[in-house]
């Protein structure tokens, strides 16, 4: 239980939360009668097994950890996706590439894994992961625009099959295919979406996909230039 609420304070970045959020969250939204009195007690042990009375502070009606950025994972990955968007703001592929990769690196496995997955942690599970997801898909787009095509499809193809509705993925997909000489198998790429979509959810792909499958056919010659970031703009393929 002192790990569980050591958890859940940690999961809120350092912000309060009041003894009613924190008995739900421990009790998974079924808190016990005393459940205040025995949060108290946690709190107390809390303190002693952290050793520093700076660090589970009272805060009002609630509690929060004091929390430095640099000590946090999470904020660490955070802060350097920043810094790697900046460097591709401002067309620093190389820099931002290096620091996607130092962002990745920080990940070790699934976030609070032996913790129980309900509540305010669950939420922050799914908000770091997706945001791992998106920051791997954002480092996969500059090294295509780098060039490194041939070397994505293995990784991509992995991503894509455990997330077969990103087309986003999709599309980077086809087209480290399609750069890689491979024009036949991102054509099958698509047909593979397109029927998976009208069976599975009854939708079709939408617009950028299918422009993208468009210029695939016709070869043309704009895919071997466009950059990931164009793939959703409103190019028009041109002749092969």
């Amino acid at each position: 239980m002192l790990r569980r609420l050591l958890a859940v304070l940690l999961s809120q970045g350092g912000h309060r939360l009041s003894l009613d959020e924190l008995a739900e969250a421990l009790w998974e939204g079924a808190p016990p009668d005393g459940a205040r009195s025995t949060l108290q007690v946690y709190v107390h042990r809390l303190r002693k097994v952290l050793d520093d009375s700076g660090r589970l502070v009272r805060d009002g009606p609630g509690y929060r950890m004091v929390l430095c950025s640099a000590e946090v994972d999470a904020k660490r990955f955070e802060t350097t996706v920043a810094l790697a968007r900046r460097a591709r703001g401002r067309s620093d592929l190389q820099q931002a590439s290096e620091m996607y990769c130092h962002a990745m690196a920080l990940w070790r496995g699934r976030p609070y894994s032996d913790i129980p997955n309900s509540g305010v942690v669950a939420n922050e599970i799914r908000r770091l992961e997706e945001l791992r997801l998106l920051t791997n898909q954002e480092r996969i787009e500059i090294d295509l625009d780098r060039g490194h095509h041939a070397r994505l499809v293995p990784e991509l193809t992995e991503l894509t099959t455990a997330h077969p509705y990103r087309e986003r993925l999709l599309a980077l997909l086809m087209l480290a295919l399609y750069r890689s000489g491979r024009q036949a198998e991102a054509l099958g790429i698509y047909r593979g979406t397109r029927l998976r979509l009208a069976q599975e959810l009854g939708v079709e792909p939408t617009m950028p996909l299918r422009r993208l499958h468009e210029a695939i056919l016709r070869a043309d010659g704009q895919l071997l230039r466009i950059t990931a970031d164009e793939l959703d703009t409103q190019w028009e393929p041109s002749a092969a």
